[in-house]
């Protein structure tokens, strides 16, 4: 399977006791499909991943896995803090049927190049799923270097990255260095400002948080880009781009759940400790968001 294209980071959403809320999960997925996404990218940043039980991982799994029922691939989030339950989980996501996972660089604690190597290996012996990397060092604290990213490379079912660095070097360098031996290695990037750049460069494509509320937005950049219509794509993503600017004006994670919540889907608030927008902010918002044309 060719993991190309527009994949949402999909938000996981909350009752207003915190609780994961399935049967809207459900309907937010039909509602990415319905806006002609690629696949998912389940419990990502965006998806609060991290603020998850582990039994809380699983519920969101598998329903994403039952309910999308190979509509389109579901890549699941793995990655934990310790190797042990990024294992566990990951066996998980394969018994339930997903189509990959994701597996971020272990966080907190600092890492050598060689525990990098030893995690993921140690993950990819577990399961015989396509695994992504998904490396986001100003998150995690880690930083994967070049001949790490190679000797990861040389494992078959290490499939891909998603490259949230932002370091646009960074990413030129390891399409250049990877697709050297491995042409199949897919390059996903992982900032909405960098969408047009990474898939000059070569990239396969972009989990995009943007794509969770404009979806046929994210979507359409992509296909223009492929069509050849490149002028077309940079006005896209120009429009993401002040889209992106909006949101971020706002307590971190908060603007995406605003924005659906003002597109009329509301899928509940954050997890503490991550604060909502108030009502003041809100509005705000919402007339940003009509001044570009998003709303």
């Amino acid at each position: 399977m060719k993991f190309e294209g527009i994949f949402p980071p999909a938000i996981t959403p909350f009752t207003k006791d915190e609780e994961v809320d399935l049967t809207k999960l459900t309907e937010y997925l039909d509602f990415l499909i319905k806006g002609g996404v690629h696949g998912l990218f389940m419990l990502g940043t965006n998806g609060e991943g991290p603020l998850l039980t582990f039994e809380e991982k699983k519920e969101v799994i598998r329903t994403a896995v039952e309910h999308v029922n190979g509509r389109i691939p579901v890549i699941a989030g793995t990655g934990c803090a310790s190797t042990k339950e990024t294992v566990e989980l990951s066996k998980y996501a394969e018994k339930v049927g997903a189509d990959a996972v994701h597996v971020v660089t272990p966080y907190y604690y600092p890492l050598t190049q060689s525990g990098v190597l030893k995690h993921y290996r140690r993950v990819v012996k577990s399961v015989e799923l396509p695994v992504i990397i998904y490396y986001i060092p100003s998150r995690t604290g880690v930083k994967i270097e070049m001949e790490t990213l190679l000797k990861l490379a040389e494992v078959p079912n290490i499939v891909g990255i998603k490259d949230s660095s932002k370091d646009v070097t960074w990413f030129y360098n390891a399409i250049t260095t990877i697709r050297e031996n491995r042409p199949d290695f897919v390059f996903l990037g992982g900032s909405d400002a960098l969408i047009f750049t990474h898939l000059m460069l070569g990239g396969n494509g972009a989990v995009s948080g943007i794509a969770n509320v404009f979806p046929e937005l994210v979507v359409e950049l992509y296909e223009q880009f492929n069509a050849g219509n490149l002028k077309k794509a940079k006005d896209l993503q120009d429009k993401i781009l002040k889209i992106r600017q909006t949101l971020k004006k706002y307590p971190y994670m908060s603007g995406i759940k605003a924005a659906l919540k003002l597109g009329g889907m509301d899928m509940g608030e954050l997890r503490s400790p991550l604060i909502f927008l108030n009502e003041d902010q809100l509005q705000a918002l919402r007339d940003e968001l009509k001044s570009i044309g998003a709303l």
